[in-house]
């Protein structure tokens, strides 16, 4: 029986993968798409989240959500959304703003996002998986009006973090820097944690041949996938050059093939996962307890630090490759 799942974006080029992977899996009853600022603002992110399911002909509702952090925004100079740059100062093109998709002709949801999750999370009959690729600023605003609602929550498998790789600041993953408070409400909600860290999708990269590969496949998904995968090695060769050229990590996708199969990911350790929420070099980093040095702190998490990127890609081909 297909996982019924809600998945939570900031569409971008990984996040849009992502949503194709949740919607073309027949292993995932894919119950809703929300969105919330990240990548880029919320009016961005949600434009393209209905760019691409219609683009898919997907009849999946969109929920939108908080066009702001928690709290990270309120102190002058904590945070700013500023975008990776390189040497001579011009933005990464592994995203651009609106994916290359038509203008969405359906509207979002009349609810706000973390309405209609306190809602259906309440008054759900079944427990639901929640796989969450950008902030978790929607989760935890839901777990604050109702932290009940844990109860109805099946595991969270969270894009987030990282172990030893991180890339907003020395100690800092993008989608835990953006809004750390969130991720630490998140973190010890009680719920079952799956994280898939920099770590993991670093190591789960997409080569420029592959990307081909996913164009010739010649299916809606495969070929919007596999421009945008070619976007994301051009950003990734021009401002983060990776260990092997012309590949890039597909982020996001990872964390949804992280549910189909769970063999996908490797090296994984149950730890305790905190969040820093301190001002200043630590801000938003994510911290492992691998020793059990704070006995007040149970484990978790369930942290990948590595992944099988033959799997992975071939999961992706299989999925994607799927008509709807």
């Amino acid at each position: 029986m297909a996982e019924k799942v809600i998945l939570d974006v900031d569409t971008g080029s990984d996040d849009a993968i992502a949503i194709a992977t949740a919607f073309l899996s027949p292993d995932i009853d894919l119950l809703a798409v929300c969105t919330v600022n990240g990548n880029r603002s919320v009016e961005i992110t949600t434009s393209n989240t209905l760019r691409l399911l219609e683009y898919l002909g997907a009849d999946v509702p969109v929920y939108r959500g908080c066009h702001l952090p928690m709290v990270a925004s309120l102190t002058p100079g904590r945070r700013k959304h500023v975008p990776f740059t390189g040497p001579d100062n011009k933005e990464e093109d592994v995203h651009g703003d609106y994916l290359p998709l038509p203008e969405p002709t359906r509207k979002a949801q009349p609810e706000h996002a973390v309405v209609w999750l306190v809602d259906k999370l309440k008054n759900s009959k079944e427990k639901i998986t929640l796989i969450f690729v950008g902030p978790l600023t929607n989760l935890a605003m839901a777990l604050r009006i109702d932290p009940d609602i844990v109860k109805n929550i099946k595991q969270v498998i969270i894009m987030g973090g990282g172990y030893l790789v991180n890339n907003i600041t020395a100690g800092a993953e993008f989608n835990f820097w953006i809004d750390p408070e969130a991720a630490k409400i998140v973190a010890d909600c009680g719920a079952p944690l799956v994280i898939v860290p920099l770590d993991a999708t670093h190591a789960a990269y997409v080569t420029m041949e592959e990307a081909e590969e996913f164009i010739n496949l010649g299916t809606p998904g495969s070929v919007i996938s596999g421009k945008l995968i070619k976007q994301r090695i051009a950003g990734y060769n021009a401002f983060q050059p990776m260990a092997v050229p012309n590949a890039a990590p597909i982020h996001d996708a990872l964390a949804v093939c992280a549910l189909i199969d769970r063999e996908v990911l490797r090296s994984c350790m149950t730890v305790n996962m905190d969040v820093s929420i301190a001002h200043g070099i630590t801000d938003g980093m994510s911290l492992f307890d691998t020793g059990g040095r704070d006995r007040n702190r149970k484990p978790n998490a369930i942290v990948a630090k590595d992944a099988d990127r033959e799997k992975f890609v071939g999961m992706m081909k299989e999925i994607l490759g799927r008509k709807n």
